[in-house]
């Protein structure tokens, strides 16, 4: 007789599940677009420098800046994180760029 084995399947469950995206804006312009930022890159370099090209393109876009949310890599950054959805809703944003340093 052979033996009999038990199979176990080798990937494990997922972690995370998967959400359907949100729908992507037709355009920018007229648009309000939160800038978030974690403090470890450039962050204070560069959103200058692409709010200004993002005002050059899209009329009316109003940048929403990141020290509107603070620092999303602090010591609170749970807390932050979890009421950033209300953040965003109370501020009537529509966009976020998010410049997180990995």
């Amino acid at each position: 007789m052979e033996p009999i084995y038990e199979v176990v399947w080798p990937r494990s469950p997922r972690g995370v599940q998967t959400h359907r995206r949100a729908p992507r804006l037709e355009t920018l312009a007229h648009a309000r677009v939160a800038f978030l930022w974690d403090h470890l890159f450039r962050g204070d370099e560069l959103f200058p420098v692409l709010a200004d090209e993002l005002r050059k393109r899209f009329p009316g876009i109003e940048i929403v800046d990141h020290t509107e949310f603070g620092n999303l890599h602090g010591a609170d950054e749970k807390e932050r994180l979890a009421r950033l959805p209300d953040d965003l809703r109370h501020r009537g944003v529509d966009a976020v760029v998010s410049g997180m340093g990995c």
